[in-house]
């Protein structure tokens, strides 16, 4: 199994981001940037995480490493 320490960083990172952009009085800049870097962030979890399936043969992934 995949240790998922890094992704789990991720999304408590974005969590903390969304909640401080929520709950505080930010002008509407600071949230647009706030809102473009979790953007980013989840666009990266998310290629993290479709790479980490495709390689992963236990959970029916394509790629067992031994063709290699």
């Amino acid at each position: 199994m995949q240790d998922m320490f890094f992704e789990t960083l991720t999304v408590q990172r974005m969590a903390m981001m969304s909640r401080l952009v929520a709950v505080s009085d930010c002008d509407q800049e600071d949230k647009s940037l706030a809102l473009a870097w979790l953007a980013e962030m989840n666009a990266e979890l998310l290629k993290s995480l479709l790479e980490a399936e495709k390689k992963s043969p236990q959970e029916g992934g394509s790629d067992s490493g031994l063709l290699q």
